[in-house]
């Protein structure tokens, strides 16, 4: 069939499996994890192709740019039922309606397969530092057979200095029974940014919740048409690569996706809630999980392949099969740290029955969030880069970082030596610009960062604090200061201003600058060579797919000032409550 059949391209048999990155899952040395090549091609031995039309249902992504690279992403459904490789022609142009063969800049043929659920996902080389590209993917076998076109800029070299403004607009837990993804399609609209930032709880694992005896259906999405799929808990290879392609289908995450390239992390509902490296809320394993006599570890090692073969991120560090932590340099104005502060290696947390023990154990010196291998690799970045003369250190993260009066110990109040053992490599170190960019709370905050005995730190200058914190909401999971599931609606407006001034007024909350919990959305954040501004944008009803956005609040750190500048945010807010300092 092949030696019959003369494509317009070239020939998929020479096309390769080896470059398709979504068979290192994350690592192909670990084989709980990965999908081996050479078992792939044993089960296509002669490599017959499929020759027919293939639709592009999930579209296009790319993600991790570097100066001269990037990860793209796609995932190509047949028309027939037909289970034969796929091949694909990733395209690589400077322009977004010319693709001849002079304006392609990188090209390459790559095989897909049943194997990996037909995701497609290959790191395009050979490009130049800043600069805007388009790409998309042809069927090998009908050129005129093309998905939709994407687009992503590649970062700067790492000694660039003439670098003077960076952007990236920040997301965290989208939850699709709860709400529609309006955050991600204002944002691709609005198109003010340079990358997008997801610090996790890109999907959950629930099912929904159902109805009550009155009909009243609350978590289960059925009012809105957005019931999860499959909708039951996901603990099987197969549960977790449904719900991704139901999460892909949406319109206003496949737009964020195809216009930025993305730098993700995962937080704990990527795999179940409440995760550390030993178990969950509801799965460990010494007691199976609740469906399918599925232990804890596999579920994980389930749950981390498909999000290896849906996310456009590369493959890190290959002899530590779980590793996601890595970092980006944006020339001499930012690096940027992305920490695993969930799946890694973390001690225990808060599964609900132990929340006294584990408030017992919170101080203990040896507890830690990251693991003892990634927090050495965190602490020498973050002098790395101060030495190297990068302006600006972001760490992008899970969990609310400031010390605040709450009983949430899966925080990191749960594990205070290990954020002591941060701020002393920034204060020992004399390591200024750091900001702390944090989901997981579908909540806003916006802190100074100091000691948890605040020792010098003065509440109206902001003076003694040695980092920054801005912590955004969520997309659509519903608000941590209540929310009435009966009626699938928020609580009124006034009962989240009662709660943010509760929590402003806290003794023990002196470093909290401002919190709101009525809307959904997201925060972009501008960096230049003299400032740091945050712009957080809410959307007041998810339960209807629209546009509607309004700016809450501005918020700007100065250069080397390691505070937020006052009077913080200009007094001016339109959500939430701002504390009222000095």
């Amino acid at each position: 069939m092949l030696a019959l059949l003369l494509l317009p391209l070239a020939s998929p048999a020479v096309a390769s499996i080896i470059h398709n990155r979504a068979y290192d899952s994350p690592s192909f040395r670990a084989p709980q994890l990965a999908t081996p090549r050479d078992a792939v091609r044993r089960n296509h031995k002669r490599w017959e192709y499929y020759d027919g039309q293939v639709k592009f249902p999930y579209n296009v992504a790319s993600g991790d740019p570097e100066s001269d690279s990037v990860i793209l992403w796609t995932h190509p459904v047949p028309t027939t039922n037909d289970s034969r490789p796929i091949c694909l022609e990733y395209q690589v142009s400077q322009s977004n309606d010319s693709w001849s063969e002079g304006d392609i800049i990188t090209s390459d043929q790559v095989w897909t397969t049943p194997e990996v659920d037909y995701s497609y996902k290959v790191e395009a080389k050979g490009l130049q530092p800043k600069s805007t590209y388009y790409y998309r993917f042809a069927n090998c076998a009908d050129k005129d057979n093309v998905s939709p076109v994407g687009r992503f800029l590649t970062t700067p070299v790492e000694d660039d200095d003439e670098i003077d403004k960076l952007s990236f607009a920040v997301f965290s837990c989208s939850n699709y029974p709860f709400g529609f993804f309006n955050a991600y399609g204002n944002a691709a609209a609005r198109d003010s940014i340079d990358y997008a930032v997801h610090v996790g709880d890109y999907i959950y694992e629930y099912r929904g919740d159902g109805c009550d005896d009155e009909n009243a259906c609350y978590g289960d999405g059925r009012d809105i048409g957005r019931v999860p799929e499959p909708n039951r808990e996901l603990f099987l290879l197969e549960d977790y690569r449904t719900r991704y392609k139901q999460y892909r289908s949406d319109p206003d995450l496949q737009a964020l996706h195809a216009s930025h390239a993305w730098q993700l992390v995962w937080d704990d509902h990527e795999v179940a809630d409440n995760s550390w490296k030993a178990g969950s809320a509801d799965s460990n394993d010494t007691i199976a999980g609740t469906q399918y006599n599925t232990s804890f570890t596999q579920r994980k090692a389930n749950a981390v392949k498909a999000y290896f073969e849906w996310l456009p991120i590369r493959t890190v560090e290959t002899d530590d099969a779980l590793r996601i932590w890595r970092s980006f340099k944006f020339g001499t104005l930012a690096d940027l740290f992305m920490l695993d502060t969930r799946q890694y290696n973390r001690d225990l947390t808060d599964v609900y029955y132990n929340t006294n023990d584990v408030k017992a154990i919170q101080n203990e010196e040896a507890r830690s969030l990251m693991g003892g291998r990634q927090e050495n690799w965190f602490y020498n970045g973050l002098k790395n880069s101060s030495e190297r003369g990068a302006q600006w250190k972001i760490v992008g993260q899970q969990i609310v970082f400031a010390n605040l009066v709450s009983d949430n110990v899966d925080a990191w109040d749960g594990y205070k030596a290990n954020r002591r053992r941060v701020l002393d490599t920034i204060s020992q170190n004399n390591i200024d610009n750091v900001l702390i960019l944090s989901g997981d709370s579908h909540a806003n905050w916006v802190s100074d960062i100091t000691y948890d005995e605040k020792d010098g730190y003065n509440t109206v200058t902001g003076d003694g604090s040695y980092a920054v914190e801005f912590a955004g909401t969520a997309v659509s999971s519903p608000s941590s200061f209540g929310y009435n599931h009966t009626a699938n609606k928020p609580l009124p407006a006034e009962t989240y201003i009662q709660t943010a001034q509760k929590l402003i007024n806290a003794t023990g909350n002196e470093e909290l600058q401002w919190t709101e919990g009525a809307t959904r959305g997201y925060f972009e954040l501008y960096l230049t060579r003299q400032d740091a501004t945050a712009v957080y944008y809410g959307i007041d009803d998810v339960r209807t797919h629209s546009s509607d956005e309004r700016i809450l609040a501005t918020f700007v750190v100065e250069d080397k000032a390691n505070k937020l500048k006052r009077p913080v945010a200009d007094r001016n807010v339109t959500g939430g409550v701002l504390a009222k300092r000095g």
